[in-house]
């Protein structure tokens, strides 16, 4: 029998979940997930690990209450380890009580790992205090949508509110928080201010809160409802009612890149916020530095599609053979050069030699080159200098800087990308001495939650011209159209001509084949 972990996934951002959660996320053998649980983090379980969807999406059959608890009795009887993992947290209305009675009816072990509530998260981050000293001493959270039982002979069109007593909420001091209530938004604030509730009271939603997609509308008890449908706001949304949602603490930059801090009461938005909502089509590694990068820039930023590097059976028995090879003239120590034009061919000829459990101080004699810092430094984390790097990070000035050094002598070895640059093979076929070029690996990608949603980006990123393939490969499967409104920014020309190839031209090309070209480019274009 195996235990079961009731984990908050938190209310949208996965940074934003606790680290035991993720943790367990990472390891668990079963992953039992809803809606709101996030793609960013169903990504995180490992490749073995069993994912089951229970949550309910808009038109489509979903799984009731007891066919989930079924679901985590099956799974517990099936692994040693069992995450249902929730959006928010297990125990704000999250219905994780009647789970655990389910659980405990069949003798199955369980913890429960809190999660952070949208209900204090999601105001706390569009800078709404649900608390402030002498404005509200308390707070409270009240479910803005519930069922009338079936047997309710008074059932009527206010059914979904059945059993809130707003007589009782509207004298509340404090701040009022209504979850899973943006349907009823209208019943809600018209009952409020009948009960006894100011209309002028203070009022906002809060859309897909702490999310990339987070929008927020300010207004009061007598208009919100309007401008929230003039807006188009959908959930889930968090409405927070109260003299607090007038507040706005927020530290924000400015369109020059200014710093301004907005303590302003009813704001619609923040003056001269960024508007820029950036895609990435890149691996996880480098996907997580471009994030910490735009974020520190003020730039929203989602993977769009997940690149996986897959070792290329024949090209790693090519390597493999002349690590092994014990004729001088045969092996690894029969180049003089070896030329890494990108950092994951570094990382998978390192650890192919390490999986061979082959003597490094061979290496000794042979010179390494590297195209761009990133490769650079990869390299030196193996213990070997680059001896060569152009003065530009771009092929062309790597093919023409390393074509002045080279002598008839040279045997230069080139571990790569299968979809890697076309340039490399011209210009290496017109060096002296011998060039052999080794298919590594190649990039697959397969598309994140984000890509049903493109039109909502005004930025997307490609790292490698395999990333452009995958990524209207997944516009394909989405049946999703590329609109010519959205900026595309490119890593270097061999990706650009990739995209020209799906009739787009590249609005931007990154001058320094880098992260930190990518993002000078997105920056300053």
């Amino acid at each position: 029998m195996g235990k079961v972990y009731l984990v908050g996934a938190g209310p949208g951002d996965p940074d934003l979940i606790t680290v035991k959660g993720y943790n367990l996320i990472k390891n668990c053998d079963c992953l039992i997930y809803d809606r709101l649980a996030g793609d960013d983090l169903i990504r995180s379980a490992s490749k073995d690990c069993e994912l089951v969807y229970v949550g309910k999406q808009p038109g489509c059959h979903y799984k009731k209450q007891e066919e989930i608890n079924e679901i985590l009795i099956k799974n517990a009887e099936k692994y040693e380890t069992i995450v249902r993992l929730k959006g928010g947290d297990s125990f704000v209305f999250g219905r994780g009580g009647e789970e655990i009675e389910a659980l405990e009816k069949m003798n199955i072990p369980y913890e429960v790992v809190p999660g952070i509530t949208s209900a204090i998260a999601v105001p706390e981050c569009a800078g709404i205090p649900v608390t402030h000293r002498e404005i509200a001493r308390s707070f409270h959270v009240i479910t803005g949508h519930t069922n009338a039982p079936q047997n309710n002979i008074e059932k009527n069109d206010d059914s979904s509110l059945y059993g809130i007593d707003f007589e009782k909420i509207a004298g509340y001091e404090g701040t009022i928080v209504f979850l899973m209530g943006l349907s009823n938004l209208s019943t809600i604030t018209q009952k409020l201010i009948e009960n006894g509730k100011n209309p002028s009271t203070s009022v906002a939603v809060i859309s897909e809160g702490t999310t990339i997609y987070e929008k927020e509308i300010r207004g009061n008890l007598s208009d919100i409802s309007k401008k929230v449908k003039e807006e188009n706001i959908s959930s889930p949304a968090v409405i927070v009612v109260g003299e607090t949602a007038g507040k706005h603490y927020r530290y924000e930059k400015n369109r020059s890149g200014k710093n301004v801090y907005e303590h302003a009461d009813g704001l619609d938005s923040v003056s001269g916020k960024i508007k820029m909502r950036v895609g990435v089509v890149a691996t996880p590694s480098l996907f997580q530095r471009l994030y910490s990068a735009f974020t520190k820039e003020g730039i929203t930023t989602a993977l769009l599609c997940d690149m996986d590097v897959v070792p290329d059976k024949f090209g790693t028995e090519q390597i493999g053979q002349l690590i092994d090879n014990d004729d001088e003239k045969h092996n690894i120590t029969g180049y003089s050069w070896i030329l890494f034009t990108s950092q994951n061919a570094v990382r998978l000829f390192f650890e192919l030699y390490k999986k061979k459990n082959a003597d490094l101080r061979k290496l000794s004699t042979v010179k390494f080159g590297a195209l761009g810092e990133g490769t650079r430094q990869v390299l030196l984390q193996y213990g070997f200098k680059a001896d060569f790097v152009p003065t530009k990070y771009t092929i062309r000035n790597f093919c023409e800087e390393f074509e002045r050094i080279i002598t008839d002598n040279d045997n230069v070895l080139i571990p790569r990308a299968e979809q890697g640059s076309d340039e490399l093979i011209e210009c290496k076929n017109r060096w002296k001495g011998k060039s052999d070029v080794v298919v590594l690996y190649d990039v697959k990608g397969r598309g994140t939650q984000h890509i049903k949603r493109i039109e909502e980006f005004t930025h997307i990123v490609f790292s490698s011209a395999s990333g452009v393939t995958a990524f209207f490969e997944e516009m394909e499967k989405n049946r999703k159209t590329f609109s010519h409104n959205i900026k595309t920014v490119c890593i270097g020309d061999v990706t650009a001509a990739k995209l020209k190839k799906y009739g787009v031209k590249s609005d931007l090309i990154a001058s320094v084949f880098d992260v930190n070209g990518l993002i000078e480019a997105v920056r300053d274009g």
